[in-house]
């Protein structure tokens, strides 16, 4: 669990209502607590920490700009990551970064099986090393689905893409990320594909 940094509890009810009307040293706060972890998931979604730095710093920006739509009955961390996801999926939007190709033939193929990478340092660092390596299409559906939880339905809206594309892109991520972990040989292990969502 995140430790606030300044023994400040950003799930208070008064620090949100703060936060909402523009105070500084709040939101100073919350920029130091959240930051860190927020640049983890933009360089998730980039190729290199150029264009993961101002993802973040685009990100941030729209936290404040849009703070008054947020509701203190609800967590914070949710809030500041869907904003750092939807900023991350504007911003290949916009850079037509990404190639999806629609394959029919996803659907005749096996159910394969997914990925699931031992818990360390050391290999977090390595798969997003390695989540870079992948074609921009591959790399944004893989962590909306696997890592961010969206349904491809949610990731059809989010992209502007047909479910069936989302589902192939993210069969295609998997299959090249298990040769790129076998390559570096990292440990993984086979864990039952659930693609019905």
């Amino acid at each position: 669990m995140r430790t606030p940094l300044y023994n400040i509890d950003l799930d208070n009810e008064k620090l949100k209502r703060k936060f909402i009307r523009g105070n500084k040293k709040v939101f100073d706060t919350i920029y130091m607590d959240f930051s860190s972890a927020m640049y983890s998931i933009c360089l998730r979604y980039t190729k290199n920490t150029d264009e993961a730095a101002d993802i973040l710093q685009d990100s941030f920006i729209k936290i404040y700009e849009n703070r008054k739509s947020f509701k203190p009955e609800f967590e914070l961390a949710s809030w500041i990551k869907r904003i750092v996801i939807n900023t991350a999926i504007d911003h290949y939007n916009k850079n037509k970064k990404m190639v999806l190709i629609e394959d029919d033939a996803y659907f005749e193929m096996e159910v394969e099986a997914s990925i699931e990478v031992e818990s360390s340092e050391t290999i977090k660092s390595n798969l997003i090393e390695i989540l870079q390596l992948l074609p921009g299409g591959y790399r944004t559906v893989f962590n909306l689905y696997v890592i961010d939880n969206l349904t491809h339905n949610e990731i059809s809206d989010f992209l502007n893409i047909s479910v069936n594309t989302s589902k192939s892109q993210l069969s295609r991520a998997r299959k090249m990320l298990k040769v790129l972990l076998q390559e570096k040989n990292i440990i993984i292990k086979s864990v039952k594909n659930e693609e019905s969502a």
